[in-house]
């Protein structure tokens, strides 16, 4: 997976905006830091955003003590910036939420207008949520949230409404689940329909 590693709209985010206002300016230079030290070690053939870092790499990359790097690292974790874990000692850093949508793959053909990417099945939905979204298992695997799938392959929802979906989420604050882009969908084609009368 090659990604671009700059997130668009960083300081916009409400995860830039709560980094900003707990740590300021040197924390919203950490978390793309943070984002640079993942997405240039990830590995490029697997579907997350993951890499698994020596802890004196992770705090020379964010010029900060251990003390600083665990607050900042709680922090991230706890506002579903990135899971956390430890793999032979070293940290194991996935990025997760908001800031893996935002992330643009680097080497992408742009998509010509009108160019629609259907789905037939709920298991490709779950895919692309998983691949695309970061969404986790536990939410794909849910029946209420196969039967959401099922309902846009019926309803011939596209990759394109889902992600102009996403972004209304976002906009309002809420985090990106699909029974939440379920109703921005909803109102979105309403203001299709009313557009068109």
């Amino acid at each position: 997976m090659s990604l671009s590693i700059f997130p668009v709209g960083l300081s916009d985010m409400v995860i830039g905006r709560k980094i900003e206002q707990r740590f300021g300016l040197l924390g919203l230079g950490r978390l793309l830091k943070l984002v640079e030290l993942v997405t240039g070690r990830a590995d490029k053939s697997a579907m997350s955003l993951t890499a698994v870092v020596a802890w004196g790499d992770f705090l020379a990359a964010l010029h900060c003590d251990q003390e600083t790097a665990g607050e900042f690292l709680s922090y991230c974790d706890h506002a579903r910036v990135l899971d956390r874990g430890t793999e032979d000692g070293r940290l194991r850093l996935t990025l997760v939420g908001e800031l893996v949508a935002r992330l643009v793959p680097a080497e992408a053909p742009a998509q010509a207008v009108g160019e629609r990417q259907l789905f037939n099945s709920d298991k490709q939905w779950a895919e692309w949520f998983k691949t695309d979204l970061n969404c986790p298992p536990y939410l794909l695997n849910d029946s209420s949230t196969r039967q959401l799938f099922r309902r846009w392959c019926v309803n011939n929802i596209t990759t394109d409404e889902v992600e102009a979906a996403t972004v209304r989420a976002i906009k309002a604050g809420e985090a990106p689940h699909p029974a939440v882009l379920y109703d921005h969908l909803k109102a979105l084609r309403g203001e299709k329909l009313r557009a068109l009368t």
